[in-house]
């Protein structure tokens, strides 16, 4: 290290030490070098004078400033003496200056151009200089200082990277493959950091990532974070506003939701996708689209490039460079290299065309075309994964990426056709998806035949289902056909329905995948609400299975699995205990106590009793449960963990708190430690054990790891997203316990707004929120604005989720309050007898939904002077 090297780092811890053992701290590392001691002492006197740089505003913003003056080598701004320009962008120049006070040292200074310096340039420069001086990162450059100039004109000082794009340090050194990607993870890890600090850079190529020497290895170093943006904080005070339809970024380097233009649905996987670009051109010499066509192209031609355009896998790019006309008419990119042909591009790998398609095929194709995917949530959920993924590729261990089936090429098709295909479309891929995916299973069922036969009946069989599969692709895609659509809207549902009610003619001879199907089909009208339809294919599905298989064959216990969670989550417990139980059994007598499938049964079963508060049932089965997971799976595994928490939810219900939190915080510390703060089973392990905070009454623990989670998927899975929703309910329910009734209605009523929009008024989750929004409403007193919601809820709910459901009697009960603070006290009283009825009927006299319709039954014959039917009900509460 140099001596300039030296004094920094030795800075730097120093500035680390609490003032009262700075002193000391001097004696122990300058000894008796008396200089070094006097140098250290000027720069940490120096430090002070400018240590808040960080936090008082460059400049005052002003409309613009006019200045006459133009920097140049030579030019004294501050410390600094301008050496040379080195860099310029939009709307700052960079310049390599020297250092002259209180160390000596060459560092990169960055000022707004002369005219540039409006509200919007000021704000944004500010918004550079702030993200960087967050990060602390040896893969990205650091800012020391900050300052004006005498005309007004922010700037502020970096450390100087003397280096070169990495693709350009590649190409230059010849590095191979191999030696590539050992310099990409760095990047990765380097975004991720700036991810963990809220930062998204938006702006990754390879001008950004410079490579730089230190003791002779190349060290890359990512800079320029001028477009950079917050995801949970503001990065200036000043205003930082993106304009609707304001194009930022870097064209063949931007993800599809950067290319929308809208700001509002952009994450950290924009930029995963960056990476994933950046990747690709390190492989390939050339970006997955034309830089030079997106550069001239209009602004929806570049959309439409960016966000319906496949890019051909790195290898097929590799493969197919010679043939660059024909490409380049998908808006497919050119060599990298200007005219470099395949061979120029193979030699600065120090391979030969041949040989670098074959490296590329396989892992790395499927790595980077992970990274690509327009669909966000089918990228690598951080760069970290992207990285790891990487690693794992150079370890020669299983990757996380893996080469897409027929329906997720299916799916691109209809992407790339969207104008003439609707939504309901990407329901039927879902179903080719479980029918391709099952294809493996079905030509294993062969049994008890020597090899010679079994291997003509798997042909035999393997043909007879892909032209199944083609047959039934080609009956869809004729379905959304323009010509025989001719315009009109064609839903989900109707697609779905015209699908399924041809099933059986499809499918003559075929009950293998017919069950797959009709269990794909079900699952899809389950998800939509339409329960009645759903059972009818889960019951089908489990009927052909048990008849092809047996009742003990995992494919049937699986079956008997969903149709019982269908009927736990419409509370039809008579008819989804028989099977759950059934199940159970049959899966200790054909896997074993310790198979996966039997543990899962074991949880489902214990999850049922809990549901209909017979907990001196549940708790044996969830704590043997748990017992065999620890040992067969181990303390880490998810199956663990899941035993874990229900094992806490079911000591929670019977007032054994202590247990339950103790429990909680361990599945959570486990989670933290092996998934990341920002995996959905940690983010559902803190929302579990913020539940047990609240009902402790420990509001401001719990608030904490709401706010934490609600913040993490907003940033991670975005606004709409469920898990999203069940947060801002999960807050919006602890502010009304705290009497915050503004935040709580604000978060009730967009989430209300959400699913309106996204699911449209008759699913499942709009009907509940409809509910609660009405009654908050009728909790405050606000009668005429919960009147017409409680009305609606009352009105849709059994036609679509049944009588039976929780949401229904919950919805009835609430307008039952609604009646009586109306003075309608008839109605009140036989809504609340029909609820009582119900649930005795469904839950049983001792469940806690039952009890409390007891109680609110007798509370309005009580009101009544009905003291003799007040008083039964109240004695057996």
């Amino acid at each position: 290290m140099n001596a300039d090297g030296q004094i920094d780092g030795l800075l730097v811890e120093v500035l680390k030490k609490p003032l009262d053992e700075r002193e000391a701290y001097l004696d122990l590392v300058c000894r008796d070098d008396d200089g070094l001691r006097r140098e250290l002492a000027g720069l940490l006197a120096a430090s002070d004078e400018v240590k808040d740089f960080l936090e008082r505003p460059a400049v005052e913003i002003r409309e613009t400033v006019f200045s006459p003056l133009r920097e140049g080598p030579g030019t004294i701004i501050g410390r600094y003496k301008l050496l040379q320009r080195i860099g310029e962008g939009g709307f700052g120049v960079v310049y390599m200056a020297e250092q002259e006070q209180p160390v000596r040292r060459k560092v990169a200074l960055k000022i707004i151009k002369l005219g540039m310096d409006t509200k919007q340039v000021i704000a944004r420069f500010e918004a550079e200089r702030q993200a960087l001086a967050m990060m602390d990162h040896p893969n990205i450059a650091r800012v020391f200082d900050a300052g004006a100039t005498e005309t007004g004109r922010p700037y502020f000082v970096m450390e100087l990277v003397k280096g070169i794009p990495i693709t350009e340090y590649c190409d230059k050194n010849s590095l191979t493959t191999k030696d590539r990607l050992e310099l990409f993870m760095p990047v990765c890890n380097a975004i991720q950091h700036a991810h963990q600090k809220g930062i998204i850079h938006r702006d990754i190529k390879p001008n950004n990532v410079m490579v730089t020497l230190h003791d002779g290895k190349p060290v890359p170093k990512v800079i320029d974070f001028g477009i950079a943006k917050a995801t949970d904080h503001r990065l200036t005070e000043k205003t930082l506003f993106t304009e609707y339809h304001q194009f930022i970024g870097t064209p063949a380097y931007m993800s599809p939701e950067q290319a929308e233009m809208s700001g509002l649905d952009v994450d950290t996987r924009t930029d995963v996708y960056s990476l994933g670009v950046l990747l690709y051109e390190l492989l390939t010499g050339t970006t997955p689209f034309d830089a030079e066509k997106l550069r001239e192209a209009a602004y929806g031609e570049i959309q439409r490039i960016i966000c319906e355009v496949e890019p051909p896998k790195p290898s097929t790019r590799v493969s197919s460079l010679a043939t660059e006309p024909a490409a380049q008419a998908t808006g497919a990119a050119p060599s990298g290299n200007g005219s470099a042909s395949v061979t120029e591009i193979a030699k600065h790998r120090r391979t030969d065309p041949s040989a670098l398609s074959r490296l590329i095929r396989g892992d790395l194709d499927w790595i980077v075309m992970k990274a690509l995917e327009k669909d966000r949530t089918r990228r690598y959920e951080t760069a970290k994964e992207f990285a790891k993924d990487v690693e794992h590729h150079l370890a020669n261990e299983p990757i996380l990426a893996s080469p897409p089936g027929a329906a997720h090429k299916f799916r691109k098709f209809i992407r790339r056709n969207r104008v003439y295909v609707t939504t309901a479309f990407l329901v039927a891929a879902a179903v080719l998806l479980g029918l391709t995916l099952s294809t493996i299973g079905f030509v294993q069922a062969s049994r008890d035949r020597d090899r010679a036969q079994e291997a003509k009946q798997v042909a035999d069989q393997r043909r007879v289902q892909s032209e199944t599969v083609t047959e039934l692709l080609q009956s869809m895609l004729r379905s959304v056909d323009p010509h025989e659509v001719k315009g009109r809207d064609y839903t989900v549902r109707q697609l779905l329905d015209d699908f399924a009610d041809g099933l059986d003619d499809r499918l003559p001879d075929q009950p293998e995948i017919e069950a797959t199907i009709r269990t794909t089909i079900g699952g899809t009208y389950r998800g939509l609400g339409m329960y009645d339809k759903a059972e009818a294919h889960l019951k089908k599905a489990m009927e052909i299975r048990q008849h092809l298989f047996g009742d003990d064959h995992r494919e049937t216990l699986a079956s008997m699995s969903i149709l019982a969670g269908l009927y736990q989550k419409l509370f039809r417990f008579e008819a989804a205990e028989p099977l759950r139980v059934r199940q159970l059994e049959l899966s200790r007598r054909a896997l074993g106590e310790e198979d996966l499938a039997t543990l899962v049964s074991m949880n489902n079963l214990a999850f049922l009793y809990m549901q209909q508060a017979r907990y001196d049932e549940a708790e044996p089965l969830f704590v043997t449960m748990s017992k065999i997971c620890r040992r067969v799976l181990g303390e880490a595994h998810p199956m663990t963990l899941n035993s874990v928490e229900n094992l806490a939810a079911l000591y929670e219900h019977l007032g054994r708190d202590d247990e339950a939190e103790s429990l909680q915080a361990k599945a959570l510390d486990i989670r933290r430690r092996v998934l990341g703060e920002e995996h959905p089973g940690t983010l559902h392990s803190m929302n579990n054990l913020a539940v047990g905070y609240m009902g402790k009454g420990r509001y401001d623990e719990a608030e904490v790891l709401f706010v934490q989670v609600l913040n993490l998927r907003r940033r991670v899975l975005g606004e709409e997203h469920p898990d999203t929703l069940s947060s801002m309910r999960a807050l919006a329910g602890l502010y009304g316990q705290q009497g915050r009734e503004d935040e709580a209605e604000s978060l009730q009523v967009k989430v209300l707004d959400i699913r309106r929009r996204v699911l449209g008024d008759k699913h499942p989750d709009t009907l509940f929120s409809l509910n609660q929004v009405g009654l908050m409403y009728l909790v405050q007193g606000r009668l005429d604005e919960a009147a017409p919601l409680l009305a609606e809820a009352v009105e849709l709910c059994p036609r679509v989720l049944g009588d039976e459901h929780p949401t229904t009697l919950n919805a009835m009960s609430s307008l039952a309050g609604l009646y009586t603070n109306q003075g309608k006290y008839d109605e009140a009283e036989s809504l609340q007898a029909k609820v009582l009825d119900i649930r005795r009927r469904v839950l049983g006299e001792k469940h806690p939904d039952t009890l409390r319709s007891m109680n609110n039954l007798a509370i309005r014959y009580w009101q009544e002077d009905r003291y003799d039917d007040a008083e039964p009900l109240l004695m057996q509460v």
